[in-house]
């Protein structure tokens, strides 16, 4: 990135700060660290208040912005040990892996939906935290992250932590494990109702779901409504023997719903949930890569568009001209697809767009 680009957007990124709304539990408990070239240069900042925090942003604009997710007695201290751990919020990190700078971006919306489900069926109703104490917050650029900041959760260690990632994850689930035959004669398939918690209520749930919206996805016997219905009144009743299928070909055909049961775009390593010093972007600051906001999903999720919703206000309408640098596809930002456009291209956009394609290093701003 040219100098001049690099410094438009510091200035830019400091107007912002000016007047982005921090909510930040403790900060005063928090590391924080700050990058330019990489995404930490450096740690162990501290900050006593929000509005030290936000001077700070002012007057040295980074281009990455991180806080802890632990809480610590001395969270300035140095080596790590002299911080004094005392607790940290849980963080599940949902990120896209695509090729190249803007494949990512047609994959937020299918992303959001797994955003969705780690909220509402693990972190609401199996771990049975309060949405007040959950914040889902868009990454900036390519995922989400969720903070969980419960009391009964934040003193968990490393390892009780990694059991929870595998949990979502749906490590060594083997959803055959649900079923049992009973007694009686002829025996009955006996499994999970629909009433019923965790990955067993899910499957159930998920298995009537695609049996009323694609009933020949599982059978084409289910194309028939009276087979239909007499299926799903077995599931709801944990007894899935009432149908003529087979049911070692019931038990086969389930598996791609199970599939679908876990959150599969969770970090694969999980480091970012049972690393108990990990840093993690500030909610509500910019991405230094994109230009979008780390927005909070203040609303419900499902109307959230991050492509929209986190560009950096933009209330005078300000316009920026630039040129590109290299061909770029077409992208949805702004709310609406743009492009594609081609090296050398001159274009004028809002300047959050603008901006943002700059920071993406396909473009510079036009004399």
């Amino acid at each position: 990135m040219k100098l001049n680009d690099r410094q438009f957007a510091a200035k830019v990124f400091a107007d912002y700060y000016r007047e982005a709304e921090f909510s930040i539990p403790k900060i005063e408990k928090r590391e924080f660290g700050i990058g330019n070239i990489k995404k930490i240069d450096s740690r162990h900042l501290c900050f006593a208040n929000v509005s030290e925090f936000r001077n700070y942003l002012c007057n040295n604009t980074p281009f990455f912005v991180s806080h802890s997710t632990a809480y610590y007695e001395f969270p300035g201290a140095t080596p790590i040990q002299k911080k004094i751990w005392t607790a940290a919020d849980i963080v599940f990190d949902l990120d896209i892996h695509a090729e190249g700078k803007y494949g990512a971006y047609p994959k937020l919306e299918p992303l959001k939906q797994e955003l969705i489900r780690l909220v509402d069926d693990f972190i609401v109703n199996d771990f049975g935290i309060s949405r007040n104490d959950i914040a889902a917050v868009f990454s900036g650029n390519r995922g989400y992250h969720v903070h969980i900041r419960d009391k009964n959760f934040i003193k968990l260690g490393g390892e009780e932590r990694r059991e929870l990632v595998e949990y979502v994850m749906g490590l060594g689930l083997n959803y055959r494990d649900f079923f049992a035959p009973s007694d009686s004669k002829p025996p009955k398939l006996l499994g999970p109702s629909a009433e019923e918690g965790g990955y067993r209520g899910r499957l159930a749930r998920s298995t009537i779901k695609l049996v009323r919206e694609n009933p020949s996805a599982l059978s084409r016997i289910f194309n028939d409504e009276k087979k239909r219905e007499f299926f799903i009144s077995g599931i709801n009743e944990g007894n899935w023997s009432k149908t003529s299928l087979k049911l070692s070909d019931l038990l086969s055909r389930l598996e791609p719903i199970a599939k679908e049961l876990s959150v599969n775009s969770i970090d694969t390593d999980a480091a970012v949930t049972h690393d108990l010093s990990k840093l993690i972007r500030v909610p509500n600051s910019i991405h230094g890569e994109s230009g979008f906001i780390a927005k909070i999903v203040a609303g419900p999720i499902e109307s959230f568009d991050p492509l929209r919703d986190a560009l950096i206000p933009n209330k005078d309408g300000r316009e920026l001209k630039v040129q590109f640098t290299e061909d770029v596809p077409v992208v949805a930002v702004g709310g609406s697809p743009i492009g594609p456009f081609k090296k050398d291209e001159l274009q004028t956009f809002q300047l959050p767009i603008g901006l943002f394609f700059v920071l993406k290093g396909s473009a510079t701003i036009a004399d």
